[in-house]
């Protein structure tokens, strides 16, 4: 596991909660800490949604955050920056099977329980520190490694 800080906050801040940085993730949880704190669970409640919108997003357990960013956004904006946030984001299941795959993970993708990105912010300091979920222990660490190195590289414009 790493820690990787983000140098260019502002920046990131943007592409955060304007732009498309996460888009693929969903939700998990998160807390937010201004006058007042927020606490954040991304799973979704299937009585809030009429019987088409659930068809549409009953796939997954939890919001994803494209859809959850703007609401999130509305409470940050404005002239103080927050005392603290956490957000914790799990990439999509296709998602995972794409990454296992494409660096030819010695895994099943069915053993895998989320691959994570933790953003952490507090006095100040920004970071993101990746993780990674498994329903079974086991000896090698090679994915691990690879979804570190994944998201060092993916954020490597705000480092």
């Amino acid at each position: 596991m790493v820690a990787i800080e983000i140098e260019q906050v502002k920046s990131f801040m943007s592409k955060l909660l304007v732009g498309d940085l996460f888009d693929q993730f969903l939700m998990r949880e998160g807390k937010l800490t201004m006058s007042i704190s927020y606490e954040f669970d991304g799973t979704l409640q299937e009585e809030f949604y009429d019987s088409d919108q659930w068809e549409l997003i009953k796939e997954y357990q939890y919001i994803s955050w494209k859809s959850e960013k703007t609401r999130i956004f509305s409470l940050i904006k404005g002239k103080k920056t927050p005392l603290s946030f956490r957000f914790v984001l799990m990439l999509t299941r296709k998602k995972v099977e794409e990454f296992v795959m494409r660096y030819n993970i010695p895994v099943d993708a069915d053993e895998i329980a989320g691959l994570f990105i933790n953003v952490y912010f507090q006095r100040g300091v920004l970071t993101c520190t990746p993780g990674v979920s498994r329903k079974t222990f086991v000896a090698d660490h090679t994915l691990e490694q690879m979804w570190d190195e994944e998201m060092k590289q993916y954020l490597k414009e705000f480092m």
